[in-house]
């Protein structure tokens, strides 16, 4: 304020110097966005709020009016949330399931994925779609190697067991032994998955840790 309302001829400059003040915070002050009452606090608060999707809590929406040059108390922020009936959407965390170790079986495919009968050489993967209307859907499909053919496929909200299963349910149980060859994803380690393709006298085969070659025609597929 005493700088602001100097009337002497010294620079701006020399004027923080004598008042050993930082010209960088003297001027974020100058521009700063004043607030008369609660009514436009609460109109920043809640432009904040709605602009991050209400990820934001009193402590980060204290910091975001802070970068606008707005200086308001967090304790004031958390008393207009609190009237406003704002809270912050606690985001889920995602947890990586590890595989079993037990159940992960060797490359038998080895990269030959051509092969000149239908329903012998199988492959499948799981891939994460675009979202639709701000929702995560997974897609698991299963492709025929003689004429590159998805003969199953299944679609969730959630990359689980259950995505997985509702796809390999639809591949009828066989009198031959078939090749059915994923990646080591916590779904393809599951009990569950060897038992059921155990039942569909299906012949399993993964890919090597951190070798999406070994999967390749999948994976071209998916590119696509």
């Amino acid at each position: 304020m005493v700088i602001k309302e100097s009337k002497t001829r010294l620079s701006m400059v020399k004027k923080c110097r004598v008042l050993e003040v930082n010209r960088s915070s003297y001027y974020k002050w100058l521009n700063r966005k004043p607030y008369k009452n609660d009514e436009y606090a609460e109109a920043e608060i809640i432009k904040i709020y709605h602009k991050y999707k209400g990820t934001y809590a009193r402590a980060r929406i204290t910091q975001a009016l802070r970068n606008e040059g707005m200086v308001i108390n967090h304790k004031k922020i958390y008393r207009i949330m609190r009237k406003l009936g704002l809270k912050a959407i606690i985001r889920k965390r995602w947890s990586i399931r590890k595989y079993i170790k037990e159940n992960v079986a060797s490359n038998v495919l080895n990269r030959e994925f051509k092969t000149d009968e239908p329903f012998k050489k199988l492959v499948c993967d799981v891939t994460e779609m675009k979202r639709i209307n701000d929702k995560r859907y997974y897609v698991f499909s299963v492709m025929d190697l003689y004429n590159n053919a998805i003969i199953t496929a299944s679609m969730s909200e959630h990359n689980d067991w259950g995505l997985v299963v509702k796809g390999l349910e639809n591949i009828p149980c066989q009198t031959e032994k078939i090749l059915l060859h994923s990646d080591q994803g916590p779904q393809f380690t599951s009990k569950a998955y060897h038992e059921l393709t155990e039942q569909k006298n299906i012949l399993i085969s993964m890919s090597r840790v951190g070798n999406c070659y070994d999967n390749a025609a999948k994976e071209s597929f998916f590119g696509h």
